[in-house]
């Protein structure tokens, strides 16, 4: 995979990559990682490919916990060989190519993609595996949830031969989607929102949940039988998969950290990787970017959880009740829609409890809660937030410029 494979076209528009990123990180206007990535694009819109070389790729998508979940998957296939991965979160085409440019060597890569960038990725790169994980509809990019599905259908068909589909079975959204890959592999994911869901997107009807399962009446799709399974297994949780159970350890609370352990754990088997030497690999994994590694300050030990939209939320909400770990939330401003989200989150799952309320649209956040019959404190700051709760471990629901800060607050501390 070394640069002597490149056409010229190629190498030119890496050489220009990498000087616009060094000078974009010099003058402070950010990592570089985009800038770079683009101009490199803008020179040979086919450096992708180029980049991605032989390596055997796996693509992870979704609207909710993409950065979580490609994080387990880089860890559970890593027996398998060097893993290189876009671990800063630049999700698209551009941050990809500068992460896949930066090295030349391994054989075997975790990405990360951008839900309206998969198609131009598993063009450049011919993944051997693409998980995805949930979809809903997502405020931040002015982007439709049916355009959105369309664009991965429209994917799935064209994926390589020899790559799998490894698909959240129960969100009817995403089983649509890629029922048109050449193999797909179902995973119990979850669907703890179904709000953008009710609709059938086959047929126009109003689709039909029980709690573990969901049919179309108009089409007569239903949910597809799993390949893999989340199951309780004593204090914890474990995966069942070809009559095998593996314990899957994460430090990811609630349901969630399992169910990305499941996807993980899919894509190495997909890729020829041990399941045991893969689930090992996983639990090691502590911190993503911020995201729920333990930060202690005083009494409290604080999980921060980043949140962009009403699935999100309910899945913070759902972590709470499931795991009796009291919430804050975090709320700070971020365009027009910054608190729209909230208003459709099931906030009343914690009615009568007590929960701090700060940042910049702690009025906003306040008005919610009391509206679900939740009892909001509002806190000048995050250390007063948290101590509105008992001593021990507290969940941080934040949004994303919330997170960021408080994040940053939080890695001058102790973890």
């Amino acid at each position: 995979m070394s640069d002597a494979r490149d056409p010229l076209r190629a190498r030119l528009a890496l050489a220009t990559g990498r000087s616009a990123g060094r000078l974009s990180k010099a003058l402070g206007k950010g990592s570089g990682s985009m800038i770079g990535g683009r101009l490199a694009l803008r020179v040979d819109p086919g450096v992708l490919h180029a980049v991605a070389g032989e390596r055997r790729s796996v693509l992870v998508t979704g609207t909710n916990g993409k950065s979580t979940v490609t994080a387990l998957v880089a860890a559970a296939i890593s027996p398998g060989g060097a893993v290189v991965s876009n671990t800063t979160g630049a999700n698209m085409t551009d941050g990809i190519v500068t992460a896949l440019s930066a090295d030349r060597t391994s054989g075997l890569a975790a990405l990360e993609v951008d839900e309206v960038y998969l198609e131009p990725v598993a063009r450049g790169t011919r993944p051997r595996v693409v998980v995805v994980l949930n979809s809903s509809r997502e405020y931040t990019r002015g982007v439709s949830l049916k355009s959105t599905l369309e664009h991965w259908r429209r994917t799935a068909a064209a994926l390589p031969s020899d790559c799998v589909a490894i698909v959240n079975v129960d969100d009817p959204l995403v089983t649509w989607a890629f029922e048109t890959a050449p193999r797909v592999v179902g995973i119990t994911g979850g669907l703890y929102w179904r709000g953008d869901a009710l609709v059938c997107p086959a047929c126009g009807s109003i689709q039909e949940f029980t709690e573990q399962s969901w049919s179309c009446p108009g089409c007569g799709r239903r949910r597809p039988t799993p390949d893999w399974t989340v199951v309780p297994d004593g204090d914890g949780w474990a995966v069942e998969h070809d009559g095998r159970r593996t314990r899957v350890d994460v430090t990811v609370p609630g349901r969630t950290g399992p169910v990305g352990g499941a996807f993980a754990l899919a894509a190495a088997d997909a890729l020829g990787v041990d399941v045991a030497a893969a689930a090992e690999r996983v639990s090691a994994v502590a911190d993503v970017d911020g995201r729920y590694a333990p930060y202690r300050l005083g009494d409290h030990v604080a999980r921060l959880l980043m949140l962009k939209n009403p699935a999100g939320w309910a899945e913070a909400i759902d972590v709470s009740v499931s795991t009796g770990r009291p919430l804050v939330v975090a709320v700070d401003p971020f365009g027009p829609k910054d608190t729209a989200t909230m208003w459709e989150a099931p906030f009343e799952r914690l009615a009568g409890q007590r929960v701090g309320v700060t940042g910049g649209r702690t009025a906003d956040a306040v008005a919610i809660l009391e509206a679900a019959g939740v009892h909001p404190v509002e806190a000048p700051d995050i250390e007063s937030a948290l101590g509105t709760q008992p001593p021990g471990e507290v969940m941080v629901a934040c949004n994303y410029p919330a997170f960021r800060r408080i994040s940053k607050q939080f890695r001058g501390g102790t973890p």
